[in-house]
């Protein structure tokens, strides 16, 4: 199915939409100039609350009364000035810049303020949701008056008879709420009934559907936060508000951020990866007022959320299967097919699965593992499943047994939603949230059990994508025994594997449409690893290494070719049966090539390492195969580089994390930590003060057996000015011991056993094999309590 073309049918329907009046030229003037600022409000709150509390901890007698913030009774006067012309200068481009900050500001502190920011816009809801400024107000309305006020200043205990910040309320909003009574969920439930008439059309406006998918937030009680946000601690406590940080900083517009700080262009082929697999989201509860959380509440937004879903869904209110149209065709639409995925894991998330989730994977997410977070699972008979049924077309009354797939439209759906670049993310939210028994359905039908059909998937430049998800996505060992036997002839060829640049000129002129293709898709090979890393059995793992050591050697069998015409001493060929040796494959996997040690200057901190992430990451995962499997790639690796080489990648983000953490976390740590510990021990001292380097000393140093250790420490007690010049190296050496060490023997062996209890405990509560605690050290700690 192609991208569809819709035309804005709202267009000829805009006198249905209450288009609110021009602004006063004056009101326009009179709000530009207005001196508001965020930041600096928030700060003069701040202050005003800490007066209280150093007065609270002083003599009250002797103390002054702190003055109101200025700004946010300014901003409280602002709007109620500007109040019946809120929705007019919500269509202009500076007033709705400052009309949003007028909002923040006034919501961020005031729950009283909330109503009124509603009441303003009650009427122009659709016509502003289809507006270029107007959106963007209307959003952060919804957003900002729902959620929790950082500090409600209306109900704020300032010691005085009558609460100052009432009293600006009772000022400011008086008249207006003589005039509007409803609260705050009544508000919210008539905008949403103005919107509810045209969401079919606010669905493919490139506007309007931003303001559906807060709608619809909203009524699942459900928002989307980057799974991979660093932590933003800007107070005191290392705290921070969500109105400074994630989705309720989103709502602000403009640049609140100091200017000298450039942000630096990144290289191309950077470690990061690709930029798109590091904007991953995850759902979680939205933080809303207490009128939000009543009963009555609750249920009226289940049942508006019900209505929405069905008018989105196109449906003719029957369980009648209804052949392809134009559901599917705005599956597809630039505007249309994100809001639907959007509804997919939404419904998913509130079909209570969400406990499931946390059960089924013992991963967190991991942005340099490309470890994506648990999706919440929907449930058989739920509302998502029929969501999903509609999108697809899928006929529930037909069974599918074993590969056999009867169903009369899916296959052709799923077919054409893979290639295109907004139904493929659908494909994948639905592969990532469906239940079990119907994943491997999804891949019966959907030719992913095919070997033709497969590469078919995997050599289109969306579709893999979708290839990976499944991967990524896969429920048991069964699934992942049909996977592999597709994949082995798929990736043995050498086609997966060959980047552009080694590609012979008679090749680069093949047709698009042949099977011998060369396109890399190092992807494809990280997810297929990682599938059997975590759910393959053995011989899955093993097939798949074989296939990959011959995928290897076929791509390097044209320079054998010619190294052999050049050979006058007729060496023999290598067998392309065998395959390439693990130690051949390790740098084609990585992109980096051995260097020597001999001649070389040390490694600095300066120089850049450049690795290709998805081949890091699948060698991270060959790391914790089978014994029997992984050895040759263990040695293979720390045979070939040398000192240099091996501080350069525990000194890079990507290698760190992947490739020494492989080694020193998982299965082969005993064996890889004393290679290491003899490769690294004069690079110690220098990667111990390093941001990255100091975690794979550490790391290390907790491998290595007791005598290694005190070597170990007695080699860092060495460059103590080094160490303690930074934050890296003093972590260093209070993990290592190094200066209990200095102090004698009884001391440092008395830091160590400290640091095993305190492991043990750590073990103890997380348990050892990754799960909850209350799973695996469950019974440890009844024993405890009982003694």
């Amino acid at each position: 199915y192609s991208l569809f073309n819709f035309t804005t049918v709202m267009e000829g329907n805009s006198q249905e939409y209450g288009r609110p009046r021009r602004p006063n030229a004056e009101t326009v003037s009179y709000l530009n100039g207005l001196p508001i600022d965020e930041k600096l409000a928030s700060d003069q709150v701040q202050a005003y609350l800490d007066s209280f509390l150093n007065n609270n901890d002083a003599d009250n007698t002797s103390s002054e009364a702190a003055e109101f913030p200025a700004l946010v009774n300014a901003t409280h006067a602002a709007l109620s000035s500007v109040f019946n012309e809120i929705a007019s200068l919500a269509c202009e481009e500076i007033p709705a810049q400052q009309i949003e900050t007028l909002v923040r500001i006034a919501c961020r502190y005031s729950a009283a303020a909330k109503r009124v920011v509603l009441a303003s816009l009650s009427g122009y809801w659709v016509f502003l949701s289809t507006h270029r400024f107007g959106s963007h107000v209307a959003q952060t309305v919804l957003r900002c008056a729902v959620a929790e006020c950082e500090v409600n200043l209306d109900e704020f205990d300032d010691k005085q008879d009558e609460c100052e910040g009432k009293m600006v309320i009772d000022d400011s909003y008086g008249t207006i709420f003589q005039e509007n009574t409803s609260s705050v969920p009544e508000l919210l439930m008539q905008a949403f009934e103005e919107l509810k008439p045209f969401a079919t059309d606010l669905t493919v406006h490139v506007c309007g559907t931003h303001v559906l998918r807060t709608a619809l937030c909203i009524l699942a009680g459900v928002e989307f936060v980057d799974a991979f946000a660093k932590p933003n601690g800007n107070k005191q406590d290392g705290t921070v508000s969500e109105w400074e940080s994630g989705v309720l900083a989103a709502t602000r517009r403009g640049k609140l951020k100091d200017k000298k700080k450039k942000k630096k262009k990144r290289k191309p082929g950077s470690d990061e990866g690709s930029s798109a697999e590091n904007k991953a989201t995850v759902m979680k509860k939205m933080n809303v007022i207490a009128d939000c959380e009543t009963t009555d509440f609750q249920s009226n937004a289940d049942v508006m959320l019900k209505e929405m879903v069905q008018i989105l869904s196109l449906s003719d209110n029957t369980n009648n299967l209804q052949p392809p149209g134009e559901l599917q065709q705005r599956t597809c639409h630039p505007s249309g097919g994100p809001l639907l995925v959007q509804i997919v894991r939404l419904l998913s998330y509130r079909d209570g699965s969400k406990q499931e989730a946390k059960k089924q994977g013992k991963d967190v997410a991991d942005r340099r593992l490309g470890i994506l977070p648990n999706e919440p699972k929907y449930s058989s008979g739920s509302d998502a499943e029929a969501f999903v049924h509609k999108l697809l077309c899928w006929d529930a009354n037909i069974p599918v047994e074993g590969d056999d797939a009867k169903q009369p439209h899916a296959g052709d759906i799923i077919y054409g939603l893979s290639g295109e670049p907004r139904g493929s993310i659908l494909l994948e939210a639905i592969f990532r949230s469906c239940p079990d028994e119907f994943h491997d359905a999804l891949c019966v039908v959907g030719g992913f059990y095919d070997e033709a059909t497969l590469k078919e998937y995997i050599y289109h430049g969306v579709s893999n994508f979708v290839v990976q998800a499944l991967l990524n996505s896969l429920r048991n060992r069964d699934q992942a025994n049909k996977m592999v036997k597709c994949l082995c002839p798929i990736i043995e060829d050498g086609s997966l594997l060959q980047p552009k640049k080694h590609r012979a000129p008679d090749e680069q002129a093949v047709d698009e449409n042949s099977d011998n293709k060369n396109i890399q898709r190092m992807g494809i090979i990280w997810r297929a690893v990682e599938m059997c890393s975590n759910s393959g059995s053995s011989q899955d793992q093993e097939q798949l290494i074989h296939a990959l050591m011959r995928g290897f050697a076929s791509i390097s069998a044209g320079d054998d070719d010619n190294a052999a015409k050049k050979d006058s001493d007729g060496k023999k060929k290598r067998s392309k049966s065998k395959g390439l040796s693990a130690k051949g494959c390790i740098p084609l996997l990585l992109g980096l090539t051995a260097s020597s040690d001999v001649d070389e200057e040390a490694y600095s901190s300066g120089e850049r390492l450049t690795l290709n992430a998805a081949g890091a990451r699948t060698l991270f995962h060959i790391f914790q195969f089978t014994e029997r499997l992984r050895s040759d790639w263990v040695n293979g690796f720390l045979s070939l580089y040398g000192t240099n080489d091996l501080a350069k990648i525990a000194n890079d983000g990507l290698g760190s994390r992947c490739i020494m953490d492989g080694l020193l976390d998982g299965p082969a740590k005993e064996v890889a930590s004393k290679s290491l510990y003899s490769k690294l021990f004069n690079r110690l001292p220098f990667l111990a003060a390093e941001r990255v380097g100091h975690h794979v000393v550490m790391k290390l140093f907790h491998a290595l057996p007791y005598d290694d250790k005190a070597v170990m420490s007695a080699e860092l007690s060495h460059s103590l000015n080094r160490l303690g010049s930074n934050a890296m190296g003093r972590s260093v050496m209070a993990s290592c011991a190094v200066k209990e060490y200095l102090e004698g023997e009884n001391a440092w062996r008395e830091a160590l056993a400290k640091q095993k209890v305190n492991e043990e405990w750590l073990k103890d509560i997380l348990g050892e094999d990754g799960g909850s605690g209350d799973e695996a050290g469950g019974k440890s700690r009844k024993k405890r309590r009982k003694e």
